[in-house]
């Protein structure tokens, strides 16, 4: 087990360990300041025996990096990044709420799926965030993308003001970055919300996160998985043959734009998608404003709804960790051989920001 530091930085003061993966820990930490002022913040820390494999210390750098740039409501922000002889940590906002893993599950023990528009309204904040990583504009003022590859459940928070946040950038790429952190035919990311291109060789790009977020949505409307099977060749499988089972099936009292919009964004080919994850979002925000309420008021529904989900938790799971900023992140490398549509996977914990995964 690792030594909990004293003082991190000569600033941050680690309160307990909230997760550790096989790459990172994430300590939940305290910053004082003058007049009584304190701070709750996520510091993660490279573990010890990653510290000098140049490649991972990349990774953590570039995340410091992405992250300082994505300044925005919808994304777990960076507050900063500390190096300590041959450590390196990384400051986040503490984000007190859920994910929307655990968000669905709970409904799930209530024996009820989740009302539509929280789950609707979780995906409009999580693509308004993934627009302003896709929309960013370097410091030479061109538009410089940067691709998340990871979007999941366990990366969308919902703090207890109804808020969503992307969180992990982890993975993420930026069309401007100096070095190449991924060798050649080597996917990461969770496998289930792979696009179906990624399964053929190409690489990831602002449309097949749209098809992660369409999976995601499709996956907490159900509460069930979107592409399923006994292994990770059969649901890389189902993936690529673009099946998509049909959202009205079961869900019948949904709306048929809701249903349209999400079906949209998991279209086989790219181009029958959304042009971009802001129009995926604004078609999403049109749905719950034709319920008479909109965005505003799904939120503050969701803020009720983190709070009787988080119970129903406590009352299920009284000895889990149910918190947003509890971060382990499971990555998937893929090596993927095109010509013979072949391919070997490998499930490898590597990072730490977001909430375990659950077998």
């Amino acid at each position: 087990m690792a030594q909990q530091p004293m003082v991190i930085g000569d600033r941050y003061e680690p309160v307990e360990r909230i997760a550790e993966g096989g790459m990172a820990i994430v300590w939940k930490a305290r910053v004082r300041g003058a007049a009584g002022f304190a701070r709750t913040v996520a510091v993660k820390e490279i573990k010890v025996e990653y510290r000098q494999v140049r490649q991972y210390i990349q990774m953590f750098i570039e995340e410091a990096r992405i992250g300082t740039e994505l300044v925005h409501p919808h994304i777990v922000q960076v507050l900063d990044f500390v190096v300590e002889g041959d450590t390196h940590y990384l400051v986040f906002e503490w984000v007190d709420g859920l994910d929307l893993h655990h968000f669905v599950r709970a409904f799930s023990y209530l024996e009820q799926p989740i009302l539509w528009p929280l789950a609707v309204a979780a995906g409009v904040g999580a693509l308004q965030g993934l627009s302003a990583a896709h929309e960013r504009v370097d410091t030479m003022g061109e538009v410089s993308p940067v691709v998340h590859r990871n979007v999941s459940p366990h990366n969308i928070l919902i703090n207890q003001s109804g808020t969503v946040k992307l969180s992990d950038f982890g993975l993420a790429r930026a069309r401007d970055r100096a070095f190449t952190l991924t060798n050649p035919g080597i996917l990461k990311g969770k496998i289930s919300y792979f696009a179906p291109e990624i399964t053929l060789g190409m690489g990831a790009s602002v449309l097949t996160e749209q098809f992660s977020m369409g999976c995601v949505l499709w996956e907490a409307l159900v509460a069930d998985r979107l592409f399923d099977g006994t292994s990770d060749v059969a649901v890389f499988t189902a993936i690529r043959s673009g099946e998509v089972k049909d959202l009205k099936k079961s869900r019948a009292e949904l709306s048929g734009r809701v249903v349209d919009a999400v079906h949209r964004s998991l279209s086989l080919k790219t181009e029958h998608r959304f042009p971009s994850s802001r129009a995926f979002a604004a078609e999403l925000s049109e749905c719950l404003r034709e319920l008479g309420g909109g965005l505003y008021d799904a939120s503050e529904r969701s803020a009720a709804a983190v709070q009787v989900a988080r119970e129903t938790l406590e009352s299920f799971e009284p000895n889990a960790h149910i918190s947003a900023s509890q971060m382990n992140l499971a990555t998937m490398s893929l090596q993927i051989d095109v010509e013979s549509a072949s391919f070997a996977a490998s499930t490898q914990v590597m990072d730490a920001q977001d909430t375990p995964e659950d077998s």
